[in-house]
């Protein structure tokens, strides 16, 4: 072997090897996840109007097909919410929509179902969710078949403005700019809830 052989070589074996570490730190660095295609799916049908409380029950059941009303117990008062199911993702989730009412509402609907704190689930008649399809929608969770990476949370919606401890190996995740709020245990997300705002104390 001539020395320019030799220097040829040395070069070659150089070039390979910062090649090689150079994909090693590539593939050690955290590779940004694919935006989940449920966001950008329901932007201008839920999530915006969302936001602006301008969602209705007809709006969110126009967005997800046929849901299920029912009346359930919140830190023992009554709520009613309407369930819905979708695919997106590879995955099944399930949509429960909180709606707003008014007293009257509310009790019209306690006396017809004779509602008391810690009963469970009651179904709706679905001829009432066409006497309430103009009722505002206060908030919406979406929940998973499965948790998520947190990598799939914050390819969607990036990452959290607070962190906030709910109990130990358990977060709330919070977007106040979008009005989102994931729930986090274990390094998973279990469900989203959007609808964030000061006046949830108002439902």
């Amino acid at each position: 072997m001539t020395r320019q052989q030799g220097v040829r070589l040395a070069t070659l074996l150089s070039v390979v090897i910062l090649a090689f570490f150079a994909f090693g730190f590539w593939m050690s660095k955290p590779q940004q996840a694919e935006p989940m295609q449920w966001r950008a799916a329901y932007e201008d049908s839920l999530w915006t109007p969302l936001q602006r409380q301008q969602l209705t029950l007809g709006d969110a059941s126009a967005a997800l097909g046929h849901g299920t009303l029912w009346m359930i117990s919140s830190e023992g008062k009554p709520l009613l919410v309407s369930r819905y199911t979708l695919e997106s993702d590879g995955l099944s989730w399930r949509a429960q929509a909180v709606l707003k009412l008014t007293d009257q509402q509310r009790d019209s609907l306690v006396q017809a179902q004779a509602w008391e704190p810690g009963l469970p689930d009651q179904p709706i008649n679905s001829s009432v969710a066409d006497a309430l399809k103009d009722q505002p929608v206060l908030r919406l969770s979406l929940i998973p078949s499965e948790p998520l990476a947190l990598s799939d949370i914050q390819g969607t919606i990036g990452n959290p403005d607070l962190r906030l401890p709910v109990s130990e190996g358990e977060e709330a995740w919070v977007y106040p700019k979008i009005g989102a709020v994931v729930a986090v245990g274990e390094e998973q997300a279990h469900s989203i809830m959007f609808g964030l705002r000061d006046d949830l104390s108002g439902d």
